[in-house]
């Protein structure tokens, strides 16, 4: 084994090129299958690092060898073994072996057999930190969900901050317990802290993965019960009068989204009830189904018109903990339409897949029940024109029917009376009295007819108008009253933009840092590349000098 002076700062160009750390030696070292290109680690050689040759038995990993030569390699540990009892065998015969150094001839095995890094899946059963390690509880259970394993690992301190990071980055989520990983481990054997692996990598791809495959496996239960698609064949509909909502309680998104939902409270226009659980941890099943069990017996007392599940912004991670299959069979088996807006606008939860539907925010969810409740309204307005118009055609049609039946009587009157007097002449006295009678009935009659339909027509009329300027009272009274809060949120908004500004925060403790040319820089790529910054404190600027061999 070759090792290598490498000074902490070049630790990743080492480990880039395949160098390895030796956890015993703490020194870094070259593995066995890249010895023959050491030339590109000449920086690092002196002529007093140290070469052991290895031996037959460890040229490759325990766990990539065949059985036979697994039985080789513990035939020939159990042979040293042998050999160094018996070198001490006077000792030994007459007092054993200590402990310690029992342990410590174990780890000269495990060092010289599992050299180097080996890939290793296990699931996270906690994770602790501790002056800045990572400390690990690994697991790995059977299909019955029985414990068959179990070690510790640790990430050192120089590599948390690294590896934490990049898996963040890549995955959008944490590293947490219950998480399942594929890790590049060290094996490390100390004889008084036991065994532990080393990580020195994680493989982020792995951990998505096992997280979609159970939202796969969520997704394909609820399709063979032939419930997957329940929620979305209910009918949504297009008044919302009751709407029951389930949010975390004191979220940010539930606060968005109450602050239209009030507006529309006050009106009487909706009424909200408010129903809370936990969005993240190990409590969220319990919680959910709590709130279900609340949900549903108060839709039982009086019905509800729509469930919505919101929560808005946060981790990824917070995501996949809502994937779970008692979450979402309930959802299924909802008795009206539920929306959800838990606050992400790329990424789906099976939650979002089984409800009515999905939106990407708290605020998306409340503005559309806010549009379909104004266009409901504006659709009666327009309806109630619509009547008042074809009242007033229907009075126009009934005044003109009552003038053609007035000419069509007068027309009718004066051809029998012509009639009659070209029939007779001797009882044209009575015809005539008759005719005219009959003249003064039919003018009664009609002026009566004439009368009710105008009394008729001038009451609808009368009725409409007063409920049209109820209508039109009300309406100008909303818009005045959304006016003002606009007004007065503008001028909060504008508040905090000014109190936001670089003065105010100089004021508050902060400090900017600019280039020699007074441009701001706002990250350390930016800085490395100055000479000199100037840093502006609340009573005055200072200039430093940068360091660029910082890593």
């Amino acid at each position: 084994m070759i090792y290598l002076n490498v000074p902490f700062a070049q630790k990743d160009q080492a480990k880039s090129l395949g160098a390895r750390w030796d956890p015993i030696a703490r020194k870094w070292y070259i593995p066995e299958e890249l010895q023959e290109q050491k030339s590109q680690f000449a920086q690092w050689l002196t002529n007093e690092m140290a070469y052991t040759e290895p031996t037959a038995k460890t040229q490759q990993p325990l766990h990539k060898q065949e059985p036979a030569q697994q039985n080789a390699f513990f035939e020939q540990a159990a042979l040293s073994a042998h050999q160094h009892s018996v070198a001490d065998h006077n000792t030994e015969v007459q007092k054993g072996q200590t402990l310690s150094q029992f342990l410590n001839r174990i780890q000269q095995v495990i060092w010289q057999n599992f050299a180097g890094g080996h890939w290793i899946v296990a699931e996270v059963g906690s994770i602790n930190e501790r002056r800045g390690h990572q400390y690990l509880e690994l697991n790995e259970t059977d299909a019955n969900g029985r414990s068959i394993a179990n070690a510790r690992a640790v990430i050192w301190k120089s590599q948390a901050a690294y590896l934490l990071q990049k898996f963040q980055q890549e995955t959008q989520m944490q590293l947490c317990a219950g998480q399942k990983l594929l890790m590049l481990c060290e094996v490390q054997f100390h004889s008084q802290y036991g065994l532990s692996l080393v990580i020195q990598e994680i493989d982020s791809s792995f951990s998505l993965g096992e997280l979609e495959q159970k939202v796969r496996d969520i997704r394909q239960k609820l399709v063979s019960e032939g419930v997957y698609g329940n929620n979305k064949k209910l009918v949504l509909s297009n008044d919302f009068f009751r709407i029951a909502v389930i949010a975390p309680p004191n979220a940010a998104g539930l606060g968005d989204f109450q602050a239209d939902a009030d507006k529309l409270s006050r009106f009487k226009l909706c009424h909200f009830d408010y129903f809370y659980s936990s969005f993240q941890g190990e409590q969220v099943e319990k919680e959910f189904a709590r709130a279900f069990a609340e949900f549903t017996q108060r839709h039982q007392n009086e019905s509800y018109d729509a469930l919505v599940i919101i929560r808005g912004g946060g981790a990824k991670l917070d995501l996949h903990q809502l994937n779970e299959y008692s979450l979402a069979k309930q959802i299924t088996e909802m008795p009206i339409p539920v929306l959800t807006g838990i606050g992400h606008e790329r990424d789906n939860t099976i939650l979002d897949e089984v409800a009515h539907s999905r939106f990407d925010t708290p605020s998306k969810v409340i503005h559309y029940i806010w549009q379909q409740i104004q266009s409901q309204a504006m659709s009666a307005q327009q309806n109630w024109l619509r009547i008042q118009r074809v009242s007033q055609q229907e009075i126009i049609r009934l005044e003109r029917q009552s003038e053609a039946l007035w000419q069509q009587v007068k027309q009718q009157s004066q051809y029998k009376l012509n009639h009659w007097k070209q029939v007779t002449l001797i009882p044209f006295t009575r015809i005539e009295q008759l005719a005219q009678n009959q003249i003064s009935q039919e003018k009664q009659m009609l002026s009566w007819l004439i009368q009710q339909v105008k009394q008729n027509g001038e009451q609808q009329v009368e009725r409409q108008k007063q409920r049209l300027f109820t209508l039109e009272k009300e309406i100008n009274q909303q818009a005045y009253s959304r006016i003002r809060s606009s007004k007065q949120q503008m001028q909060d908004w504008m508040a905090m933009i000014l109190n936001a500004g670089p003065k105010v925060q100089i004021e508050r403790g902060f400090a900017v840092i600019s280039d020699q040319e007074g441009k701001t820089i706002v990250s350390k790529q930016q800085a490395l590349k100055q000479d000199k910054l100037a840093i502006q404190f609340k009573d005055g600027n200072i200039t430093v000098s940068v360091d660029k061999n910082q890593n």
